[in-house]
């Protein structure tokens, strides 16, 4: 068990994604100041919506994602931008509130996949991907994608596709490359998809 700062947000990061954040709050910006002095990072929460305003008895998800910052720039709006770089998966056992309000969590590292090959039942999986990198914002970001990882395929398609929130983090919460691929393409036939 480890203890990690926690940042309950309305979102899903994804191991292998980047989150642009803006970081006003003073709890946040002692958060970012502290992990970049320590080069250490935090924990991305998924909030649950019926409470996202209740403060410091906030509720959020049991798994959520340990990211380190990547980069961080100035804003015209006198706030913070960071790039988070999400790196490993977490279970969020316990977490306490510190004077300030910042949420400190009891963390356990989840395993990593395991490193699988995209099943060949899933290649329209990896077909509408090669087709969403081509969208001018996502092509900007100029994403570097194995495609024969089932691992990274699902979870850049999971940070990409109009899912809810609640469905991007079962997807989080998957442990299976390609259960999480079958996920994937039972979404999209609920939308209408491929």
């Amino acid at each position: 068990m480890v203890d990690l700062p926690l940042f309950p947000l309305p979102v899903v990061l994804f191991p292998g994604t980047r989150l642009p954040l803006q970081i006003f709050e003073p709890r946040y910006l002692r958060m970012v100041k502290e992990a970049m002095k320590s080069e250490s990072g935090f924990v991305v929460v998924q909030s649950l919506p019926d409470k996202l305003n209740a403060g410091a008895d906030q509720s959020f998800c049991s798994v959520g994602c340990y990211g380190e910052i990547a980069d961080w720039h100035p804003l015209s709006n006198d706030l913070l931008g960071i790039e988070l770089d999400g790196l490993r998966k977490v279970m969020i056992h316990s977490h306490r509130v510190e004077a300030d309000g910042l949420l400190i969590g009891q963390c356990e590292y989840l395993a990593a996949d395991q490193q699988t090959t995209v099943a060949e039942k899933h290649q329209a999986l990896v077909q509408l991907l090669k087709d969403l990198q081509k969208h001018p914002v996502i092509e900007m970001v100029g994403l570097d994608i194995d495609y024969c990882n089932a691992t990274e395929v699902g979870y850049k398609l999971a940070e990409f596709l109009p899912f809810s929130p609640a469905e991007k983090q079962l997807l989080l919460e998957s442990d299976d490359a390609l259960l999480r691929l079958d996920a994937i393409q039972s979404l999209l036939q609920q939308l209408g998809g491929k």
